[in-house]
């Protein structure tokens, strides 16, 4: 076992992270993913368990046995002495068998496991071969903040129990011009076990460095990644120092490979909704109702516009990435890396080879956690401008730097009120915008 140890150990340098990071791995894989291979190792360990019980009851018997019999007069003879040495050597070794052989089983099983896992974490790092790894150039020192340094979140982007990632659905036009269609701020709480998807609205009138005043995602266009995070930190005292780019072009099938996600899809969406989607006449929806959507309709779902606006269009953004979320954990390890296949190509990052890996690697472990969101601006934080005859969402950089602070650092109950006002206030919004578009209808109907 030792060596096996030794071996895990070697094998998780390979992949950027260390010997205990593989065991988690490990862990995480038979707990979470439920390989086949486990009940079997529980069912042998039961048995092993009730084997050394049974063994020491006999053993304590036959002490017991035996006390009584020195004590008592010797009535028996030799020859009846030795039987009785023999029938209970014979008993002992009974007991041994079937113990060394359960714990044979049950080690045989246990490097099977391990070697599946290590095998498996090899194929990870190969996939990750073809993610598109943008080479580093980040550097903060000479961004201007805006907001006031008692509304800084930190100059770290996460803490050991705290992780944060900017994720990106980025559309590539015929020009090879990028844009960003979604914002999220994910963040891995391992101290409340939590994930929590900041929505950051990209009709946010912000300074972007370098570049003057325009809407948030007007940075990704002007320098990619980079600059995107650095505006996130000028103008929220947020540092967040990792980014991933996922192509909108591999969101279908994400979708597909996980047999669809499910969604009510309102009346007032469905001119919208049919509006964006592709394959045809097969893919549209008539009526309103909850439907499990495949990757077209999916994303054609969230790229629903005029409806709610940008606030409306975040909620459906995080709804189907939550329900993407859940669908995953019910995942099969091949099923899962044949998906990684697919998906790697159309990723872009900053982040190494390894860290990558190893934030795969430590997603295995989270996958059970509870969701919960916010919308950057929060609800009374912010005011419609408009310039130039474009639409804009002006800011008061102060109030969402601290919101945000709060939401992604703060204490558990906290972070729990922002989610449930953020859920109530999509709410009230969603009845705003069908008590509208009824009452629209009704005077197209008149």
């Amino acid at each position: 076992m030792d060596e096996l140890k030794k071996e895990v150990d070697e094998d998780a340098v390979v992949v950027g992270g260390s010997g205990e990071n593989a065991r988690k791995c490990i862990s995480a894989a038979s707990s979470n993913i439920k390989l086949e291979i486990m009940p079997e190792v529980r069912q042998l360990s039961d048995m092993l368990t009730k084997s050394e019980g049974q063994s020491k009851e006999r053993t304590t018997e036959q002490n017991e046995k035996a006390s009584r019999d020195e004590a008592a007069p010797e009535k028996r003879n030799s020859s009846i002495r030795v039987s009785k040495k023999s029938a209970s050597a014979a008993a002992d070794k009974k007991p041994l068998r079937i113990k060394k052989s359960v714990a044979v089983t049950v080690s045989v099983l246990f490097v099977m496991l391990t070697v599946f896992v290590i095998y498996e974490i090899y194929k990870v790092s190969d996939i990750m071969d073809s993610v598109n790894y943008v080479p580093g150039s980040l550097n903060f020192d000479k961004v201007d903040v805006l907001v006031s340094e008692s509304e800084m979140v930190g100059l770290v982007s996460h803490t050991d129990e705290t992780k944060n990632i900017l994720l990106c659905g980025c559309d590539i036009d015929q020009n090879g011009i990028s844009r960003t269609d979604s914002m999220i701020i994910l963040t891995i709480d391992h101290e409340h076990q939590k994930i929590k998807m900041t929505s950051l609205m990209r009709d946010m009138y912000l300074k972007i460095p370098g570049h003057g005043k325009n809407k948030l995602n007007a940075s990704f266009t002007f320098g990619g990644g980079d600059l995107l995070l650095k505006t996130i930190y000028s103008n929220f005292g947020m540092k967040i120092e990792k980014y991933v780019c996922v192509d909108y072009e591999v969101f279908a099938s994400v979708v597909d490979d996980l047999g669809g996600v499910e969604i009510d899809v309102e009346e007032m969406e469905l001119e919208q909704f049919n509006k964006y989607v592709r394959g045809g006449k097969k893919n549209r929806i008539t009526e309103a109702g909850r439907y499990n959507l495949n990757g077209q309709q999916a994303l054609s779902y969230c790229r629903i516009r005029k409806v709610g606006s940008d606030t409306a269009r975040t909620a459906r953004q995080r709804r189907v990435l939550k329900e993407i979320m859940r669908k995953s954990r019910s995942l099969s390890p091949l099923k899962a890396q044949k998906m990684l296949e697919v998906v790697a190509p159309f990723v872009t990052t900053n982040m190494s080879r390894d860290e990558m890996t190893s934030l795969l690697m430590e997603g295995l472990q989270c996958l059970n956690y509870d969701t919960m969101g916010l919308r950057i601006p929060v609800d009374g934080t912010w005011t419609d401008k408009k310039t130039n005859r474009v639409w804009y969402i002006e800011v008061d950089l102060n109030q969402n730097a601290r919101y945000m602070k709060q939401f992604i650092f703060g204490d558990n109950e906290t972070a729990q009120e922002l989610a449930d006002r953020q859920q109530k206030s999509d709410e009230q919004s969603d009845q705003y915008n069908r008590n509208k578009y009824a009452k629209n209808k009704k005077k197209t109907t008149n």
